[in-house]
């Protein structure tokens, strides 16, 4: 391992610490490729992962622009086993200056950070250590050393330590006791090592992983915006609501969320506006009171407020959609909502409109 300070290249004023400079991580095998496990949450996806937190903090009287690097001691080391990241700058003029040269950048690969610290400013940064079981990789220690350079040459380095370890089998643990006591015995003949046994149990359980994983974000599959797209169909078939294949998948999300509120206004005025509401992304018109059309004869005015054209009989009603454009719905799938949601013995008349203005 290098010195944890250069003297010869020191940087002046510059302090640099690593926290924690010891993390362990337990060796997992990668996701095979199961069909219980490709159902994850919908926007986001957790990794087992660590962070260690490096501090930088400027001379009071200048500003440097600093570069960050992992060098590893270790040849066994992977570069995937650790990356760079940082909180974005919101105010380039106030913070770093607005000129390009003095922003924050991480390498494509995430191995190095070069970022702009103001005088007296403390700055920290992310860096993320994540590993898997693959093949090559062996449990052990693994030494790097965190380097901050600046423009001038000057170079810091603190000194930081990777454990990789097998996870500990929990099925040891629901073995009689006298397993147990035989594990302590291996492992102090083979100074600390996990035993074989307990290697060859881990096998077992690495096989039920995904099965696990599955059943604790078992949650995620019931949320109306959690549940992958291809579960959605089982999902409405919860909620008795039937998903049409030409609705979007944002449409079909926000009809299972609101099911249960739809079969309480069934056959209602509420009901049937805010499920064609879903569907259209407009608030249509309903009206439902009977009208008398025109009749000719002694009491006919054209132009009088009262004279009506056409008659709307008892027990029908008239839905007017208004639409910015009208071709991005299908007209089928509207007859079908009304069908679907209203009583038995209305008729009905649908208008679908081209909205004019905003």
């Amino acid at each position: 391992m290098a010195q944890a300070i250069q003297a010869a290249k020191e940087i002046a004023g510059l302090d640099v610490d690593l926290r924690p400079d010891f993390v362990t991580l337990e060796l997992i095998p990668q996701n095979p490729e199961l069909a219980l496990d490709r159902y994850e949450a919908l926007w986001h996806k957790a990794e087992p992962k660590r962070s260690a937190m490096v501090t930088v903090t400027a001379p009071a009287d200048r500003a440097v622009k600093v570069t960050l690097t992992i060098e590893p001691d270790h040849g066994a080391w992977r570069k995937s086993w650790a990356g760079w990241t940082y909180l974005q700058r919101k105010a380039r003029e106030l913070q770093g200056g607005d000129a390009l040269d003095a922003q924050d950048e991480v390498s494509g690969d995430g191995q190095t950070l070069t970022a702009m610290i103001l005088a007296g400013e403390t700055r920290m940064f992310s860096l993320e250590l994540r590993a898997k079981l693959d093949d090559g990789v062996v449990p052990g220690t693994y030494g790097f050393d965190v380097v901050v350079r600046d423009q001038e040459g000057g170079e810091i380095r603190r000194p930081g330590f990777l454990t990789l370890t097998h996870p500990q089998s929990r099925l040891l643990n629901m073995l009689p006791s006298v397993y147990l006591e035989e594990m302590d015995k291996l492992r102090e003949e083979e100074n600390g090592d996990t035993p074989f046994f307990e290697r060859f149990l881990l096998g077992f359980e690495d096989s039920l992983r995904p099965l696990q994983r599955t059943l604790d974000r078992m949650d995620s599959l019931f949320g109306p915006f959690s549940a992958p797209s291809e579960f959605l169909i089982w999902l409405g078939a919860w909620v008795c609501i039937p998903l049409d294949e030409n609705w979007s998948e944002m449409q079909r999300r926000h009809l299972i969320r609101e099911a249960v509120e739809l079969y309480r206004w069934r056959g209602t005025h509420r009901g049937l506006s805010r499920y064609l509401e879903i569907y259209t992304g407009v608030k249509p018109e309903i009206n439902d009171l009977p009208v008398r059309g025109m009749r000719l004869g002694p009491e006919t005015k054209m132009g009088a407020p009262e004279t009506k054209l056409g008659d709307v009989p008892a027990h029908t009603f008239v839905v007017s959609i208004a639409l910015t454009d009208p071709s991005k719905i299908n007209e089928q799938v509207v007859h079908d909502i009304i069908t679907w949601e209203k009583p038995a013995h209305t008729a009905y008349s649908l208008r679908i409109l081209r909205r004019t203005s905003a």
